[in-house]
């Protein structure tokens, strides 16, 4: 039989928890099992609030962009259960976004069979797959019928024919979302794709009018000037919402946000070449006069870099040219013999001194060794592997463990997309977890991979992009580097070697490299002249000779202070509101709100924000194991990592060798509970943020009784975990839940520290700015206007058009729910009155309240026993004039708790308004176009005088002129009902979601 005292104690915890879901769009969105920085914040809050979904996530290297895009996704399914998600990446990162999303989304991304982390609410697709690699997945399968939200990392990097299917499907998602560290605003072609994605009612009317490229692009752009100009200043705020061009791009860069990311510190080792690694150069130099005339195509550039690698890397490319006959003039005769390993590599031997020093040191120090090719991962790692067993200082020698990823690694990688036991993940993680000191790593790593657990770089071979150096540094140099932190707390830097030779090319490519800030400072990857440098870099170095390095330098500063302060060209940018300062006030903010009332086992030091949020949900957790709902332990792996695990309360053993489940929510993931009773199949989780791993892990193991050792999914149990939302959701009903007991505490309980024996009336209501949207009229007002409006197209081509419309209601409702909700906090309402001598009433404090509700506070193990309270019909007559007092304020609860907002609130919604109205012109000029379009073929197909074809488009005049119609009604009714919100917001009532008779007595 249930404790019916320890059922309202748990269901007001469950209450107060999604109370703290509504009260921010952000909250959700901080769900995600990461650590949460301010740009984060501010970039993820930006999104969510804004009118719609239609962002590019343009940060630096290192700042965390997937991290937000999965804050974003989270907060959305959070709104939305039904919510599917398609995120479509380069084969080179599918790894990456496969353990961020296991990780830390709470979603499986691929078939997993154990379904461990909870529903597939996101799929991830890669190139090779969509090539064909996988019979079931094709180009079509980008599609908006099947899939709410597009995700998109670095897109210009697809191959042709995907990015053209993004291109031409995307407009019809409801929301997308692209990322990229390279967005490459200087290429004009590139840069009207972009718009046409992220502002495709601007870019199709700049089509309709016969621009292309960068006509589009200038076209935008003349609008957002010619608004500036127009504008006055008190208008710009308002205009730059509505008409900058880059208004949703974000760009968030290192040097805005001080102690977010470490300093960088380039050491350049100049060493003396050998004899025969200069005559090598020179040898493999003069063979690149004689390319032009090669039967076979040579790209000069990577046969260059190539002659600059290991010993073994131009050793295989010398034997292939003249495999096949691409000898001249005896070159690579005379060559052949310089190229064997017998014959030295002082950078190698440099890279093994330079090792040394280091774990001299600190023999825990975890470097990154960039090595290019498999050629060189593989002759650099068995070199260092021989000459160093044994590292650190004398007395202090531990043997060394190397480890290394090898091209066809990365591959095998994407196609054992589930398995975790990989050779690439396991050497990967083998230098994660500070298991092996060094990886070795090929090009392919340069993108994809996060190592925020080492600190050390070194670069065997310079690349002689700017970008390939940035996106090697950023493998280290991003947010969450732990290895930056010395144990005394002092802050350390990336520290960026480069091993080069005196007099040779790369050394003479570092200086230019140095002098263009690639090492010490983050390169702007969207700079006008990093083709420039790139460009300058590989001409002067294939003919060193010619080139004049000092002035190429000099000519490198000069681009580099350019890129520095060059930015997006609008006249509007520099009005919008998201500034660095806003950012930190937003954080300051989001850090102040502190838990909604009445949690239990509340921890004293964290007072505020979203960890002591997480904090007080423990309680609730703990409070389900006190009263025997689930069986809740701590547990420790054999890697002493402590977590706990939860399992199911199970009644007798049945005639199936089943048991029924007692608990009251039975988890629609992981293993059936009436089947498996063997902690084997328990739920392992962690509820605090700082417990989580860097990278997270995905699994932990347990020790079963018979010495067997189990994995199981580590869950971080925050917004849109399964294990959270369905303990959540589960302890809730849709309407007022009425509780009304006979409860007896025992006398060391703390509630009679701060109250007394006696009768209690509580009720717990719900404050939220949503509501004056939430009306079912709302939408289905709007539907039936918009259906109104179609007139009489044909039913099929209704029902073609409809869903589009219902999609965008509803994705329009659900956006200004998370803006209203951005501008006023949602609150719990808690109201208590006790009954006092001669049968008067007095309002009972929150501690009192709170004391009351918390039935662990006191000495006993023992949820305090409680029955069922059948009043007469005086007491219930008695019982429910008390509540109805208590609801008599109900009208005035918005005013109480928002009054000093509601000056900025019409500030805000004013701004809105402006918004809605000019994304409403937009998309009705481009209804008319497109009707326009419509007329045109029907007067060219009246003159030609086929009448079946004038039939048709005849229809096809109609139906363009109905969504005329029924565009204009959906975004005036938008309109209107955000107009509402000013009135209709001030006048909220409380929504009454549990009431509660304690009927208190005294256990001896």
């Amino acid at each position: 039989m249930r404790n019916i005292y320890a059922d309202l104690c748990i269901t007001v915890q469950a209450l107060r928890r999604h109370c703290e879901g509504l009260r921010t769009p952000l909250a959700p969105a901080t769900g995600v099992a990461a650590s949460i920085y301010t740009h984060q914040v501010a970039n993820v809050y930006r999104v969510l609030t804004d009118v719609r979904v239609r962002h590019l996530l343009a940060d630096e290297v290192g700042l965390g962009k997937t991290v937000q895009g999965l804050m974003i996704l989270n907060a959305l399914r959070y709104q939305r259960k039904s919510i599917r998600v398609l995120v479509i990446v380069p084969d080179r990162l599918v790894t990456q976004w496969r353990d961020e999303i296991l990780t830390r989304a709470h979603s499986v991304p691929i078939d997993d069979e154990e379904g461990g982390e909870g529903p597939q609410y996101i799929r991830l697709a890669w190139e090779d797959q969509l090539r064909g690699s996988d019979p079931t997945w094709t180009l079509a399968d980008i599609d908006p019928d099947r899939y709410d939200v597009l995700v998109v990392d670095e897109l210009h990097s697809l191959r042709a024919d995907i990015q053209r299917r993004v291109f031409r499907v995307s407009r019809a998602f409801e929301h997308l979302l692209l990322l990229t560290a390279t967005p490459a605003f200087q290429d004009l072609n590139k840069h009207s794709h972009l718009f046409s994605m992220l502002e495709p009612e601007r870019s199709s009317l700049a089509r309709a009018s016969g621009d292309e490229g960068s006509a589009i692009v200038e076209r935008i752009l003349e609008q957002d000037r010619s608004a500036a100009q127009l504008s006055t200043e008190e208008e710009l705020p308002f205009v730059a919402l509505a008409h900058c061009a880059y208004r949703r791009i974000i760009r968030t860069r290192r040097a805005d946000y001080g102690g977010v990311l470490p300093n960088r510190n380039h050491i350049s080792l100049v060493i003396e070449p050998l004899g025969v690694e200069e005559d090598r150069q020179e040898l493999m130099w003069e063979y690149f006069t004689h390319l032009g005339d090669l039967s076979l195509e040579v790209d000069p550039v990577k046969l260059a870099k190539r002659a600059i690698l290991s010993p073994p890397s131009i050793e295989q490319r010398v034997d292939f040219l003249r495999r096949k006959g691409h000898e001249r003039k005896g070159v690579l005769e005379r060559a052949k013999p310089l190229v064997h390993r017998r014959q030295g590599d002082s950078r190698a031997d440099a890279l093994v001194d330079l090792l040394a020093r280091v774990w001299r040191k600190n023999t825990s120090e975890r470097v990154l060794v960039a090595a290019q090719d498999n050629l060189t991962v593989d002759y650099l790692f068995n070199i260092v592997r021989n000459r160093l067993p044994q590292i650190g200082p004398l007395g202090g020698r531990v043997s060394l463990v190397p480890a290394r990823i090898r091209q066809g690694m990365m591959t095998e990688a994407v196609e054992d997309l589930a398995g975790f036991g990989n050779e690439t993940n396991e050497n990967l993680e083998e230098f994660q977890r500070g298991h092996a000191q060094v990886l070795f790593a090929p090009d392919a790593a340069q993108v994809g991979l996060n190592l925020q657990c080492a600190r050390v770089l070194v670069l065997y071979s310079v690349p002689w992009r700017p970008q390939e150096v940035e996106q090697w540094i950023g493998r280290l140099d991003r947010i969450g580097n732990a290895a930056v932190f010395a144990s005394d707390g002092e802050a350390r830097t990336i520290d960026i070697y480069t091993i080069v030779q005196r007099g040779l090319v790369d050394e003479k490519v570092v200086m230019v490299l140095r002098r263009f800030h690639a090492f010490e400072r983050s390169v702007n990857l969207d700079g006008a002249h990093l083709g420039k440098v790139e460009e300058l870099i590989e001409t002067a170095a294939l003919r060193p000779e010619r080139a004049n390095w000092h002035r190429l330098e000099d000519e490198a500063e000069t681009m580099a202070v350019e890129d520095e302060v060059k930015e997006l060209d609008s006249g509007l940018r520099v009005f919008l509101p998201w500034t660095v300062d806003w950012a930190w006030a937003l954080r300051r903010q989001l850090e102040a709100l502190p838990p909604e009332p009445l949690a239990i086992s509340r921890s004293d030091h964290v007072a505020t924000g979203p960890a002591s949020w997480d904090r007080c949900f423990e309680g609730m957790i703990k409070l389900l194991g006190r009263a025997k709902e689930y069986s809740i332990r701590w547990n420790e792996d054999p890697n002493s990592r402590r977590f706990r695990s939860l399992w199911y309360r199970f009644g007798e053993l049945g005639i199936y060798a089943e048991r029924e489940v007692l608990s009251k929510v039975v988890f629609s993931f992981g293993a059936d509970p009436g089947r498996a009773r063997s902690p084997k199949h328990a739920h392992a989780f962690i509820t605090r943020r700082g417990d989580i791993d860097l990278p997270p892990h995905r699994y932990v193991k347990m020790s079963l009784e018979d010495d067997e050792v189990v994995e199981r999914p580590l869950h971080f149990v925050g917004f849109g975990n399964g294990l959270h939302d369905e303990l959540v959701e589960g302890w809730l009903s849709e309407g007022a839940m009425a509780f009304t007991m006979d409860v007896a505490l025992p006398e060391h309980h703390a509630f009679f520290g701060v109250g007394e024996a006696g009768l209690y009336v509580i009720r717990l209501a719900v404050l939220d700015p949503a509501f004056c949207l939430h009306a079912a009229s709302i939408g289905e007002n709007t539907i039936r206007a918009i259906e109104g409006a179609a007139g009489r197209i044909p039913r099929k081509r209704f029902n073609e058009i409809m869903p589009q419309f219902s999609r965008a209601v509803r994705c329009a409702i659900e956006a200004d729910t998370r803006w209203i909700r951005g501008q006023l906090t949602a609150a719990l309402v808690v109201q208590g009155l006790k009954l006092q001598q001669q049968r008067r009433w007095a309002r009972a404090g929150m501690e009192e309240i709170t004391a009351l509700l918390d039935p662990m506070d006191h000495e006993g193990e023992n949820v305090p026993p409680a029955k069922e309270w059948r009043q007469t019909e005086a007491q219930s007559r008695f019982i429910d004039d008390a509540l109805e007092n208590l609801r008599s304020g109900d009208c005035r609860a918005a005013a109480f708790y928002w009054s000093s907002r509601f000056s900025a609130l019409r500030k805000e919604l004013d701004a809105r308004l402006f918004l809605v109205r000019e994304e409403a012109r937009d998309a009705v000029q481009l209804a008319r176009a497109e009707l326009a379009e419509a007329r045109s073929a029907l007067t060219a197909a009246q003159v030609r005088g086929n009448q079946a074809q004038i039939t048709r488009i005849k229809n096809e005049r109609d139906v363009a002129a109905a969504v005329v119609d029924m565009t204009s009604i959906m975004w005036k009714q938008r309109e209107e009902w955000l107009a509402q919100c000013r009135t209709e917001v001030q006048e909220i009532r409380l929504e009454e979601r549990l009431t509660a008779t304690l009927r208190v007595r005294r256990r001896l």
